[in-house]
């Protein structure tokens, strides 16, 4: 890709992530009042537009894992870490599904670009953040900041 398409990429990444951000604050008051499956068609557009916005500009064909941060809301607030080798859709609609019978959305996602060591990075990331944030089982994080995790989990992998 040309410094030109990655700019354009960056541009409208920020722009979608602007609007995700302010519908997702919109719609946490709906989530946490406990709303139950099937959610109202506004919380289900966020959620489908959540995976594209993380992925915009992110090279599909190349080889490597991924690491991903996803943020659900609903009564409360959670975060899941993981990585994935290929097909990265069909994960998150796993953790959807799971989520979604529980009365939680997903409001917010983070993918790294492919990176060789994924499943160590992975590791490495729930290690240090078990250290700073202390209410967590496994890769799940109750009440840690998305963006923060996110912004970890990029100077991990070296890409913001």
């Amino acid at each position: 890709m040309s410094t030109g398409n990655d700019e354009w990429f960056a541009a409208e990444r920020n722009r979608k992530r602007e609007d995700l951000v302010k519908r997702k604050d919109a719609l946490t008051p709906l989530l946490r009042d406990g709303l139950a499956w099937p959610f109202p068609e506004e919380i289900n557009e966020l959620s489908r537009n959540v995976i594209s916005t993380a992925l915009l500009g992110k090279n599909p064909n190349e080889h490597g894992g991924r690491l991903y941060v996803l943020e659900f809301r609903g009564p409360g607030q959670y975060v899941k870490l993981g990585s994935v080798d290929q097909n990265h859709r069909r994960r998150v609609l796993q953790h959807q599904r799971i989520a979604r019978v529980h009365g939680y959305a997903l409001v917010d996602a983070w993918f790294s670009p492919h990176v060789p060591n994924a499943p160590e990075l992975e590791s490495a990331l729930k290690k240090f953040l078990r250290i700073t944030h202390t209410q967590h089982d496994g890769e799940y994080f109750l009440g840690l900041d998305f963006d923060r995790a996110a912004a970890v989990a990029g100077l991990l992998t070296g890409s913001p």
